[in-house]
């Protein structure tokens, strides 16, 4: 599952890991170490191909190029989660919002703050990187759904509720 910060990837990752009873895998949760810490790229690496050869079936949610090269190839399906720029914005404001306020812990010790959101680092702040590589997508979608190495993999946009759900309802397991 694949779309920009905010668009609803772990949610609907974790409504198919429920449904179909497969393992899920949170990219972010192995790229964000301790303090904010990115994983080695190798070792990232290890632990994504790690978890797809000990799983037959699975969920990942993600968007890190470093490992789609492991991911896309052996996957059945991808999903772009492809939602308009207002309505990211707006689950990302509600989402940090509520992070900061509760002190969630997200993964490793993490925790939003209020400082990063403010940030004008896109590296920093999510509504930042969110608008700046919202745009990306659909030329990145679109090269994935034409690559013929990935000719095997049924391709999926979903733009809203109802396509998501409509999507969800076709899910079985093989």
């Amino acid at each position: 599952i694949i779309g920009c910060s905010g668009s609803g990837k772990s949610t609907l990752a974790r409504e198919v890991h429920q449904r179909l009873g497969i393992p899920w895998l949170e990219l972010d949760s192995l790229q964000h170490q301790s303090d904010w810490t990115p994983m080695e790229p190798e070792l990232f690496r290890d632990s994504v191909s790690d978890f797809i050869e000990r799983h037959q079936d699975w969920v990942i949610d993600g968007n890190y190029r470093v490992v789609s090269d492991l991911i896309h190839p052996r996957c059945t399906d991808l999903v772009w989660l492809d939602v308009p720029l207002m309505k990211i914005m707006w689950q990302l404001g509600v989402r940090s919002a509520t992070r900061v306020i509760c002190r969630t812990e997200l993964w490793n010790g993490n925790r939003e703050s209020l400082r990063s959101h403010l940030s004008m680092d896109p590296e920093e702040s999510v509504l930042l990187w969110a608008m700046k590589t919202h745009r990306e997508f659909p030329n990145r979608f679109k090269s994935l759904a034409d690559d013929p190495v990935l000719s095997h993999v049924q391709c999926h946009r979903i733009h809203d509720q109802p396509t998501r759900d409509r999507w969800l309802d076709t899910l079985s397991m093989p």
